[in-house]
């Protein structure tokens, strides 16, 4: 029986060097340590840009939260307006046509998931927490049912009727009671959507922005880092080819926030 690989890759804090020896004695042996980080297993469903049709594969990358962010915004069950009626995030598939708030139907080029473990170490600053959205809470039918994303997940917000709508991170309206932040008694699969440009799509009845960089995401990452994260896209070459944002303003993440820890 095969052993299924780890969704989080927690490594010992410290490896074993060979032992230095200081004043010719061997009694001031110390061995070096070395921090070692951590890495998750990132699942990947898109369209080959060659031949137009579906593969999936699976990567192992830093667990770092500009990473993660681009993997987790709504939980395994989450329904997701389609062409067809609601569908099962889990259940979609590359290419099928998406309901978007703001262009008709388009069809999803990539389709990202990862796990979210629970109960992890306190050293290991990654996402371990979901936000729970309750039935109705943000209006009829929106969610309906309970929804389930990543902290970092925004939604499109409008604070009244004379403002102008925003995305803004679930995170920010938590308030213990129609929003609420949890921790998963067992892993949850978390996933995100990409299209050709921003898309805001529905999520249980909710408006949820699709995965597009963060503004100046490149002076985060060194240049072979940005290598690594781009290749989990087989869709886009460089960053430009993510396409224009969607036409609102993107409060940002707070980073302290986002990679949180049990």
């Amino acid at each position: 029986m095969n052993t299924p690989r780890p969704a989080l890759v927690i490594p010992a804090s410290t490896e074993k060097r060979p032992f230095q020896v200081h004043n010719n004695s061997a009694l001031s042996a110390r061995p070096i340590r070395r921090a070692t980080a951590l890495t998750r297993r990132f699942q990947i469903a898109s369209l080959d840009p060659s031949s137009g049709k579906a593969q999936e594969f699976v990567r192992i990358a830093p667990a770092l939260p500009v990473f993660e962010n681009a993997f987790a915004s709504l939980a395994r069950g989450t329904l997701i307006a389609t062409q067809d009626g609601p569908v099962a995030i889990e259940d979609l598939q590359p290419g099928m046509m998406l309901r978007t708030a703001d262009n008709g139907f388009q069809p999803v080029l990539w389709i990202g998931s990862m796990t979210i473990v629970p109960h992890i170490p306190r050293h290991a600053k990654t996402i371990c927490t979901l936000m729970r959205v309750t039935a109705d809470s943000l209006g009829l039918n929106r969610p309906m049912p309970d929804l389930m994303l990543a902290p970092g997940a925004r939604m499109l917000h409008r604070p009244t009727r004379d403002q102008q709508a925003i995305l803004s991170p679930l995170q920010n309206h938590c308030d213990g009671e129609s929003i609420i932040r949890i921790s998963p008694p067992t892993p949850v699969s978390v996933f995100h959507l990409a299209f050709a440009r921003q898309q805001i799509i529905y999520a249980n009845g909710l408006e949820i922005e699709s995965y597009h960089p963060e503004v100046r995401i490149e002076t985060r990452m060194s240049r072979e880092m940005l290598a690594l994260f781009l290749n989990l896209f087989p869709h886009v070459e460089n960053l430009d080819d993510f396409g224009p944002a969607a036409p609102y303003l993107r409060l940002p993440l707070d980073q302290s926030e986002t990679a949180l820890s049990a």
